[in-house]
């Protein structure tokens, strides 16, 4: 049985996956395949379905933190080394004044209807950082080693 392609592979050092999509829930998919078909001829099938929900999950926090439905979602993933590196983005309102109340979630209770994107990610991935960037961008950074 052929292997896929590990990151490290020299000609596969460059190649980035990138697309951008309005943040609506129907879009989510289709980029969801489109990372799928970029990531399975990089990896293994159980680390690309681990990383097809990583990039899922985000990519539907994303779209549900944006302001506005014309708002575009981006996603970009790269291979450095044996590490595949995973950004989604977008528009975020202000940060809440400190003294508004922000939703929590009871995350044992097992009915709750939110809340679960980012402790599934955090399974399947080495790090993740979240970053605020000029413009109201909020930036969510995963890294996964294939090796």
């Amino acid at each position: 049985m052929l292997m896929p392609p590990e990151c490290e592979t020299p000609d596969l050092v460059e190649d980035t996956f990138e697309t951008a999509f309005p943040a609506r829930t129907e879009e989510v998919a289709p980029a969801r395949r489109s990372f799928s078909v970029w990531l399975h001829r990089r990896t293994h099938d159980d680390v690309a379905d681990e990383l097809e929900i990583v990039f899922s999950e985000l990519a539907a926090n994303a779209v549900d933190a944006s302001p506005a439905d014309d708002d575009e979602v981006e996603g970009r993933a790269w291979c450095e080394g044996s590490d595949v590196v995973i950004d989604i983005a977008n528009r975020t309102d202000p940060v809440a004044a400190a003294d508004e109340k922000l939703p929590s979630w009871d995350l044992d209770d097992p009915l709750r209807t939110g809340g679960r994107g980012l402790v599934i990610t955090e399974a399947f991935v080495d790090s993740m950082e979240v970053t605020l960037e000029p413009g109201q961008k909020l930036v969510v950074r995963c890294r996964r080693r294939i090796d």
